[in-house]
């Protein structure tokens, strides 16, 4: 009578366990990719309604002509709070960002993000990938000369808008 494993049995069980250790390492990476995806959305949400609370609140104090203004500021500065990672304003390198960071760049006038997990990116290939957007003020150019004109124009309120895709 045999009181222990063979051999053959101990090398199946092991492949098995890593077989299933693979598997869970491959779920736990698109995990983390998935997470990291939806907290930027939440995240860009968040600023998307903050504008539109904002062109509220310009509309009620009848200052609406005052919203161009907030073209290219800092989206961050409209929210009551700033997400985990924001490392406030800063025309540091990207190189020197570091990853699954937010930042303002007040000379490019873009909020960025440092993406964490650059394999499953689908920007425009950098070295050090990020997302960047920019607070834009929507009108409609009544006469087409490619500036607001108060009183012309009608104005659509502001908008966050992803670049360099």
């Amino acid at each position: 009578m045999q009181a222990g494993f063979t051999l053959l049995e101990l090398v199946v069980v092991i492949i098995l366990i890593s077989i299933l250790g693979m598997v869970a390492l491959d779920r736990f990476w698109s995990l983390r990719v998935a997470a990291e995806h939806a907290t930027v959305a939440q995240v860009t949400g968040n600023i998307r309604s903050a504008l539109g609370l904002e062109v509220v609140r310009y509309a009620l104090d009848n200052r609406l002509a005052d919203l161009p203004r907030l073209d290219g500021s800092n989206p961050m500065l409209l929210l009551a709070q700033t997400p985990i990672g924001y490392i406030g304003e800063t025309s540091m390198a990207p190189a020197r960002i570091t990853e699954g960071s937010w930042y303002f760049d007040p000379g490019t006038k873009t909020l960025n993000y440092r993406v964490n997990y650059r394999k499953n990116f689908d920007g425009p290939r950098e070295e050090f990938p990020r997302i960047r957007w920019r607070i834009t003020f929507v009108y409609r150019d009544r006469n087409h000369n490619q500036r607001f004109d108060p009183g012309l124009d009608a104005i659509g309120g502001l908008d966050l808008v992803r670049l360099g895709r």
